[in-house]
Order: structure tokens, then sequence, then C-alpha cells
């Protein structure tokens, strides 16, 4: 009895603990304008359960939470049909071969990188690039981006150029996120600025997930800062 009782209030810390009211604030109203969106709009429920999930999984990344990666997983599975429906190859497959593994992979490896940020709340150690780091991510996104395009031209998607391009960044950044660089944000910051432009063009869940990115792009300056934190606490 416990053991359940000591669980469930390390589930109520994970979940509950270290918010600051601004967060709460911001966060509460991103949500509330996706239900609105789809009362008013109904065109995906899809869309508004990814936008959702998609919307919490960023916050709790970007207060180094190990628990975003719950929120990952709904986001990455319904996130896949909402961008099959609208003909969008290259994030289908970022889906399938990047969302969904590194949910996994990145719990394992942030779970053994955790240290105390206040007496009821962990948060993941975070480390940064090195310029040799930059240049081959910076090469990486370049190369892959010229490569994945002309697959995507070849197997008939739709706005391939973006397409391309968001998800070559979407890889590099996701595994910068988990291997813990701060640096993955700087990435996010582009990749949500791109993605809203991507989904202007979209036919069906274009509005739940301009929002969604438009909520993803302001966590992520938020995050890039509070990383920055997260890594002077290490020093």
């Amino acid at each position: 009895m416990e053991i359940m009782r000591m669980n469930l209030q390390a589930i109520k810390n994970e979940f509950l603990g270290g918010w600051k009211p601004f967060e709460v604030v911001w966060l509460s109203a991103f949500l509330i304008a996706q239900i609105v969106i789809y009362v008013q709009n109904p065109e995906s429920i899809l869309a508004m359960i990814s936008g959702i999930s998609g919307i919490l999984c960023v916050v709790f990344v970007s207060k180094g939470k190990i628990s975003n990666y719950f929120f990952g997983l709904i986001f990455a599975y319904t996130y896949f049909y909402v961008a099959w429906g609208a003909n969008y190859l290259g994030e289908m497959n970022t889906v399938l071969y990047v969302y969904i593994p590194a949910q996994f992979i990145g719990y394992f490896l942030w779970k053994n990188n955790l240290q105390k940020e206040t007496a009821n709340t962990e948060s993941v150690i975070s480390k940064s690039l090195s310029l040799k780091g930059w240049v081959i991510t910076l090469t990486a996104i370049a190369v892959g981006t010229l490569l994945f395009v002309q697959a995507l031209n070849a197997a008939g998607g739709s706005s391939t150029g973006l397409d391309g391009l968001t998800t070559v960044i979407v890889v590099v950044a996701q595994l910068l996120m988990v291997l813990r660089y701060r640096e993955q944000w700087l990435l996010w910051i582009v990749l949500n600025v791109i993605s809203i432009v991507l989904w202007t063009q979209a036919n069906e869940g274009s509005l739940s997930m301009v929002t969604m990115y438009s909520a993803y792009l302001l966590n992520s300056l938020y995050g890039y800062y509070n990383w920055r934190k997260l890594e002077q606490v290490n020093r």
C-alpha cells in the first residue's frame, strides 16, 4: 500500500509539480483554442486530438519532464492519419520512422539522466553542441533535404520542398532532443515557422495544425530559454 501511495505521489509530482503561473495560463489558452476550433469547425477530430497531445508533449519537453513521451505517443499515432489525409508523405514517414521510435528510445535515455530541479520535481540534464557538432548538424540537414525531396517527388507527394525540409529537420531535431542537446530548440523554431506555412496549404485539419504549430513556436522559444537554465544547473 505504501509503495502504491509513493508511486501515485511521484506521478502527481511529474504531471502537476513545478509549474509556473504563466506556463499554466498559456498552456490552457492553447488547449482551449484547439477545442474551440474543433467546435466551430469540426473538420477532423483526429487533428484536434493531435493538436492537444502535441502541445502537451512539447510543453513537457520544454520543462525537461520525462512524461512528455506519454503525450508524444498519442500525438504520433494521431498525426500520422492527419498527415495521411493531407497526402504529406514526408510527414507520414517521419511519424513511422522517427517520432514513434524516438518516444521509446528517448524515454530510456532520459530516465538515466535526470536531476532534482526542486524537492518534488525532476528534469533532464541538458548539454550543448560544439562547433564540430554544428557543422555536422547543418551538413546533415542540407544533404538530407536534397536527397529526400527527390524521393518525395518520385513518390508523388504534395508540397515536396517544404515537406522534405521539415522532415529532415524533424529527424535531426528529434535526435538532438533524445541526446539532450539544447540546440534542438533552434531547429524546432525553424521547423515550426515552416510547418505553419506548410499547413496553411492543406485542405483538411489545417486550422488545428496551424494553431498547434503556433503554440509549438512560442514553446520552442521558451524551451530554449529554459534548457539554458537547466544546463547552468549542471555546472
